[in-house]
């Protein structure tokens, strides 16, 4: 077993304000310039076009990155996040239930996400810049978001498909310019206030990663958005839920795909059955999915390969709350937060117990 410790962040104010707030947060780590900075400063050509981007796509993130920067006495063009930003992997479990499927009425949408957590930020924050939806979620490389749900009931939850897209080692090199997931996620739930309004956005954006990406909204609405090597595909909810896994779920990107880990395909399984079965279900019902480990459940425990869960959530878009844990609910507290709102502890112990699922766990099948 090993610990570690979750971090909750309440940022408000402007963007320049809230990138100095970051800046103070993290001048306590005695690594984090090393972290955050390279001393080779980007390419001045480089370094215009993935602002220019950011700036149309995602407006305020770079007077936050200008302010965190400032804050440590560097340039904005020495930050990593510049050189991620526009073009880290994990496995994740997403699955919207709609009005017509819940006992209650309500909507909701089921969150794991697996991931080593020497690479986790290990951080939910709720984030308030001005003229801006609020959101609470987890973030990504500081800056980015992985999830998270906005004060409009908006929900936007990404999950990786196939072998994910970055510079990191394991990763594959992007096959088309575009926007890195993180940017993306933040993006969407900054500036959107439905399922319509997110799909018309990610539509219009240049999108460099290779991604599932979960869209739902408390009025019911749902859809699932893929990319992959430029191409993107949308598909709206047609049943009572829409679910996604680690690989491609629309045939062209099927035909692109050369293969699939079982283990996608067993999670969405899982989540499929649940949602598949007639009758309604209850929040308890959804929560359970969460609560079970895998292969019958989507907890997942191999974090000594680098594929164990960093953070759940179920997200109740109807009531605005989040019900969290930082690392496996099996192993950790199970967390409740409403969306804009603080959270009375900034930091969490976190416990790590791994489990070897053996050689067929990383087993690939055709798609």
């Amino acid at each position: 077993m090993r610990t570690n410790t979750g971090q909750f962040t309440f940022l408000k104010g402007n963007s320049y304000e809230i990138g100095k707030q970051q800046a103070r947060e993290f001048q306590k780590n005695p690594i984090a310039k090393s972290l955050f900075f390279t001393e080779n400063i980007t390419s001045d050509k480089a370094y215009f076009e993935m602002k220019a981007q950011i700036a149309q796509y995602c407006p305020g993130l770079n007077e936050e990155l200008e302010g965190f920067a400032e804050g440590f006495g560097y340039k904005p063009n020495q930050l990593n996040y510049y050189q991620n930003a526009w073009l880290i992997p994990g496995g994740c479990s997403l699955g919207a239930i709609l009005p017509g499927k819940m006992a209650d009425g309500k909507t909701y949408v089921v969150r794991n996400y697996d991931l080593s957590p020497d690479i986790s930020d290990m951080r939910l924050c709720t984030t308030n810049v001005e003229g801006k939806y609020t959101h609470t979620g987890f973030s990504v490389s500081t800056f980015g978001r992985s999830e998270g749900l906005n004060e409009k009931g908006l929900c936007v939850a990404y999950a990786s498909c196939g072998m994910p897209i970055g510079k990191y080692p394991g990763m594959r090199s992007p096959a088309v310019h575009g926007l890195q997931f993180m940017v993306i996620v933040r993006a969407l739930l900054e500036n959107c206030k439905n399922v319509e309004e997110a799909i018309y956005m990610v539509n219009n954006m240049p999108v460099g990663t290779n991604m599932n990406l979960l869209i739902a909204d408390a009025h019911g609405d749902a859809a699932l958005v893929g990319t992959y090597d430029g191409v993107k595909e949308v598909k709206r909810a047609e049943l009572d839920y829409l679910i996604a896994t680690n690989h491609g779920l629309f045939s062209t990107i099927q035909e692109m795909e050369p293969g699939k880990l079982e283990h996608s395909q067993l999670r969405y399984d899982i989540l499929e059955k649940k949602c598949k079965e007639g009758g309604k279900r209850s929040s308890d019902e959804i929560q359970e999915l969460l609560l079970t480990e895998f292969p019958k459940g989507l907890s997942v425990h191999n974090y000594k390969e680098g594929f164990g869960t960093v953070h759940s959530i179920l997200f109740n878009l109807t009531d605005l709350q989040l019900a969290f844990s930082f690392g496996s609910p099996l192993q950790n507290k199970v967390n409740k937060i409403g969306v804009g709102d603080n959270l009375e502890k900034t930091q969490i112990p976190v416990e790590f117990c791994h489990k070897s699922y053996g050689t067929e766990f990383w087993k690939i099948i055709k798609s």
